[in-house]
C-alpha cells in the first residue's frame, strides 16, 4: 500500500479549527468600553471671578478669551462624555 500524504488534509483541518475559533471568539461577552477621562480641575467662584477682573483689566489681551473658550467648550464636551 503506498503511502498518503496526510498534510494538505491536516492543513485545511487547521485552517477550519481556526475560522471557527475566531468566530466563536465572537460570541465571548464583550468588555464594557470606556473613554479614558481626564480628571477635570474645579474652580471655586472666587478663582474664577478673579480670573474675569484680570482679564477686565487688560483689554489688550486679545487671544486669550479665544484660548479660554476653547477650554470652556471642551471642559463641557469632556463633561458629557465621561459622566462622573
Amino acid at each position: 500500500m503506498p503511502k498518503r500524504d496526510y498534510a494538505p488534509a491536516l492543513a485545511v483541518a487547521a485552517l477550519i479549527a481556526a475560522v471557527v475559533c475566531a468566530l466563536l471568539g465572537g460570541c465571548a461577552a464583550q468588555p464594557t468600553l470606556r473613554p479614558l477621562c481626564p480628571p477635570l480641575v474645579a474652580y471655586t467662584p472666587q478663582e474664577q471671578a478673579a480670573l474675569a477682573r484680570e482679564l477686565r483689566t487688560h483689554p489688550d489681551l486679545t487671544e486669550v478669551p479665544l484660548f479660554l473658550t476653547d477650554y470652556a467648550n471642551e471642559r463641557k464636551e469632556l463633561r458629557a462624555a465621561c459622566p462622573p
